[in-house]
C-alpha cells in the first residue's frame, strides 16, 4: 500500500478492505496496535 498512489483505486479498495479486516478483528478481540502497521 506504500507504494501505491493514494488517489488510485486500487489504495481506496485495499485501505477499505484493511479498515474491514481491522473491524472484523477487533471484535474478536485481537489487539491491533502491535499489529498496526499503517500510521497515516
Amino acid at each position: 500500500m506504500i507504494d501505491t498512489d493514494k488517489d488510485s483505486s486500487a489504495y481506496r479498495k485495499m485501505k477499505r478492505k484493511y479498515i474491514e479486516l481491522k473491524v472484523i478483528l477487533t471484535a474478536l478481540g485481537v489487539n491491533l496496535t502491535e499489529l498496526d502497521m499503517i500510521k497515516e
